[in-house]
């Protein structure tokens, strides 16, 4: 089955709305919290939701890209027998699951003693550990919806999870708290609530689907035994551990090379706090399309590649990189003129934040590229390739953070972003374009982005230069609303005059047809 370009379009901003309001209103509690507890605190809370998603990455084994990508294969083998890969799926699911589970339950206290020192940390390590079945299960089933392409499942999922999770957390941030009730139960609590809610959620739209496609006449499964699942699954949960395993080394060492730097171990996780609550969340939050456009080729450059469809999987990463480099390229520029006053906006007590998204403006694109390239190859099969420059890629990083950070504090985090991210997306664009075949053309991928990119910023400082700005907030917003319009336009307009020209070449190409 063909998925036209313009459903997978429609399906992207599907996901991205969701994904924007999400992540906009996850943002807002960081800052929330920022306010009521300050960033040191912030910095406290993401160091141990680093550790709880640790331990959720380990017990989830990257369900959902496997059974994305298994579920893609048999449907785009034709007459495939789904029940059986679901089957394998789930049942691989809550195995790993559970075992995680029993384990992180019998050395809560362990864990708790090597990360800190507050007794509560145990109970909230079994709270969490009691979540890893639902997480797994529920991801499973996301999978499986996103491989059919019904993507409101995963969309309605996410906000309920999201609703679960956060409003419980904002409840016990504003009510519990004072009371004595520690911020790791509070975290551990919400994170059990959300998805324990969202779980029943997946499960009640799921059965009707698993009635429907066990109903059919089921062929022979492209994976028949359980070692040829794990044959097969194994290099994509051994990608998810190295990335999870190597970043949460980043993120422990990075609090512990700014407090050698700093004089203040406030100072330290006050740093810590608003880099991973504040910074980062930003630099990413306008990536959410590409995260969505992600999640959505993976299973249709499956299911291309499982068909032996080497023209139509071309067309797909083409198609995605294109949209992929003008997009990264469009919010390099606006962090570039907008990141100070963002900065500005959400944190208005430090400047770090405000210098810091204006210096992250020339790794931005490296950093959105690597979202897209990274569901092309988990879509091709390449997993042991993207296992491997991860870890070269974390490697870089935690050197350069043991090194710089320790000379320049702040900046060298900064250094370590820069060189981890441009080494490796320059590998993976290689490595894309090399395996499919396609000629990296830099008019269309690097040119036209940055030209494009520059006509908005000019024209859109031009137009604000006339249109009287009384605060910040309202400069800022009138300034992305403007460029994006902009770029927009500019974007559909490239995009009909490219399709023109090549409906002309193709036409010019076709044989004169004997009368």
């Amino acid at each position: 089955m063909k998925i036209s370009m313009n459903r997978i379009a429609g399906d992207t901003a599907r996901l991205t709305a969701v994904s924007l309001i999400l992540q906009g209103l996850g943002l807002w509690l960081n800052i929330f919290i920022s306010n009521k507890l300050g960033t040191a605190s912030v910095g406290v809370m993401t160091l141990i939701t680093s550790l709880f998603g640790f331990i959720m990455v380990l017990a989830n084994g990257n369900i959902f890209i496997s059974t994305s990508r298994f579920v893609s294969e048999e449907l785009g083998a034709g007459n495939g027998n789904v029940r059986r890969i679901m089957k394998l799926s789930l049942g691989f699911a809550v195995t790993l699951s559970s075992a995680f589970a029993f384990a992180s339950f019998g050395l809560a206290r362990i864990i708790a003693d090597y990360v800190s020192e507050a007794p509560e940390l145990a109970v909230s390590v079994r709270i969490i550990a009691l979540s890893l079945p639902p997480a797994a299960f529920g991801s499973c089933i996301r999978g499986y919806f996103n491989a059919v392409r019904d993507v409101r499942i995963p969309c309605f999922g996410d906000i309920i999870e999201f609703s679960a999770k956060w409003v419980s957390l904002t409840f016990g941030v504003v009510f519990l708290l004072d009371r004595g009730l520690s911020v790791y139960l509070v975290i551990s609590a919400s994170i059990l609530i959300g998805e324990t809610v969202s779980l029943v959620y997946y499960i009640i739209k799921y059965l009707p689907e698993y009635r429907r496609f066990s109903a059919l006449p089921q062929g022979q499964p492209r994976i028949t035994k359980i070692s040829s699942y794990l044959k097969l699954s194994l290099p994509i949960v051994a990608g998810g551990y190295v990335q999870m395993i190597m970043s949460s080394l980043n993120e422990a060492l990075v609090p512990v090379a700014l407090l050698k730097y700093n004089a203040s171990a406030e100072r330290a996780m006050s740093e810590y706090g608003m880099f991973e609550a504040m910074i980062i969340p930003t630099v990413f939050y306008p990536a959410v399309i590409l995260t969505s456009l992600s999640n959505i080729i993976i299973p249709e450059i499956a299911r291309a590649n499982s068909s032996e469809n080497a023209e139509r999987v071309q067309s797909l990463i083409k198609k995605s990189l294109t949209r992929a480099f003008a997009y990264s390229f469009f919010i390099s520029g606006m962090l570039l003129v907008m990141g100070k006053n963002i900065g500005q906006i959400l944190c208005p007590s430090d400047s770090l934040v405000s210098e810091t998204l204006v210096k992250m403006f020339p790794v931005v694109p490296f950093i959105y590229l690597e979202i897209v390239l990274e569901g092309i190859i988990k879509g091709l099969g390449r997993q042991n390739f993207s296992t491997i420059n991860s870890l070269c890629e974390y490697a870089i990083r935690i050197v350069c953070v043991i090194v710089f950070v320790h000379l320049y504090g702040f900046t060298g985090v900064l250094i370590s972003y820069y060189a981890s991210n441009i080494y490796s997306n320059i590998v993976r664009v290689i490595f894309v374009f090399r395996t499919a075949g396609i000629p990296f053309e830099a008019f269309t991928y690097i040119i036209k982005p940055f030209a494009m990119c520059f006509f908005c910023c000019q024209l859109t400082s031009a137009l604000l230069k006339i249109i009287p700005c009384s605060s910040v907030l309202f400069e800022t917003v009138i300034y992305l609303c403007t460029a994006g319009i902009i770029f927009i336009l500019l974007y559909e307009l490239d995009k009909r005059l490219s399709g023109s020209k090549e409906n002309r070449k193709t036409s010019l190409g076709k044989p004169i047809c004997n009368r």
